[in-house]
């Protein structure tokens, strides 16, 4: 099958997916893609650049069976931009994230126009996929409340019946062939692996670093992530207090790096009050991690199977977590039971089985569409 997959925000785990999918699909595909630069412009111009681009396509001769976007794309603008030909195809859109609920710098009012571009994108989709089901879950219920909002001409019916149709099919992890990990030498290996903004809650992290400072626990540190303009305040107060600690700091642009700083590592920490799907936690567990995460978000639905790898939501439970896992990681025994279960997790999500899972949802869209 002959796939045009349009992915106007090229750049990080967006990028990654694509490029993964594309290299583990039995399908044939043709991308178009931008530069992951300015979002709400690439949300409001890509339909107009992009359509430009495949009617030139066509000229050319180029075919597809089955169009492909991403959720940083007006696909209802774009449908009336291009050929009859191509507006016909079977259309799938793919939510890596939605513009209700991605969170905003603070201080800033949410434009809610970008959400509104998201919710007829989703309703113009004959196929509509999320990552996680907690996404797809609070998708609908934002966008139900914003037509609630509305004077009149709510199309309610319409969303219900766009959200029978939804499906979770989630992004992969590349499969890693970890060496045995040696015996802990005594000190705990703390991972952060997030972007360092205030969605990931860098303040919770850093107070419970200092609780198990406080307590007499001998760490170190790796802190990983993209980084803002501004550091946040306590990360900047964490990396002077232990700097001594610290063998890792900042975002790690070479991927082989990037893994060798995760095998390295005992414990891979989350702290997040927002996560679509937590892809670098996997990658972290993938590598030989125990997780160490809040139990909300998408969490839960992916680590169902390993419930001592749970806190609260407090920092208190947080730090006994850690402490709990630190005992038990110094007796490797004790936890070969635990990491056997999160290796039959990780499986899951490696690529060779979710493009498998990809491709056939291209099957069944284009088959259902062409009945």
């Amino acid at each position: 099958m002959r796939v045009l997959a349009i992915n106007a925000y090229h750049g990080g785990s967006h990028r990654e997916f694509l490029t993964q999918w594309i290299d583990h699909s039995e399908h044939e595909f043709t991308s178009l893609t931008l530069p992951a630069r300015h979002w709400k412009w690439r949300m409001q111009h890509a339909a107009v650049t992009l359509a430009a681009e495949v009617r030139n396509r066509l000229i050319a001769g180029e075919r597809w069976d089955v169009l492909l976007v991403t959720d940083m794309f007006d696909l209802t603008a774009f449908l009336g931009l291009v050929p009859a030909e191509i507006a016909a195809l079977p259309r799938i859109v793919y939510f890596h994230e939605n513009q209700w609920t991605y969170p905003i710098p603070q201080g800033e009012t949410r434009d809610l126009t970008y959400g509104f571009i998201n919710l007829k994108s989703a309703l113009a989709a004959d196929s509509l996929w999320f990552n996680s089901s907690f996404h797809r879950q609070e998708f609908f219920q934002a966008s139900r409340n914003f037509l609630r909002r509305m004077p009149d001409f709510a199309f309610t019916d319409a969303l219900e019946d766009c959200e029978q149709n939804a499906a979770v099919i989630s992004p992969g992890i590349q499969k890693t062939d970890a060496a045995p990990r040696e015996q802990q030498s005594g000190t705990l290996q703390i991972l952060w692996v997030a972007r360092w903004e205030y969605d990931k809650n860098p303040e919770q992290f850093c107070e419970a670093i200092q609780l198990l400072d406080q307590a007499g626990v001998d760490f170190r540190l790796s802190v990983l992530g993209q980084s803002t303009p501004e550091t946040p305040e306590c990360f900047v107060s964490l990396n002077a207090q232990f700097a001594d600690r610290i063998d890792h700091w900042g975002f790690v642009e070479d991927r082989a790096e990037f893994h060798s700083v995760l095998q390295n590592a005992d414990l891979v920490v989350s702290t997040a009050i927002h996560e679509f799907f937590g892809i670098s936690i996997l990658e972290a567990v993938e590598a030989g991690c125990l997780p160490v995460l809040p139990r909300r978000l998408a969490y839960p639905e992916i680590f169902a199977e390993t419930p001592e790898c749970f806190y609260d939501g407090s920092t208190e439970s947080l730090v006994s977590l850690m402490q709990q896992l630190d005992k038990s990681v110094e007796l490797e025994s004790t936890v070969s039971d635990l990491r056997g279960r999160l290796k039959k997790i990780t499986a899951r999500y490696h690529w060779e089985q979710i493009a498998r899972e990809l491709d056939a949802g291209l099957d069944q869209c284009h088959n259902r569409c062409h009945r």
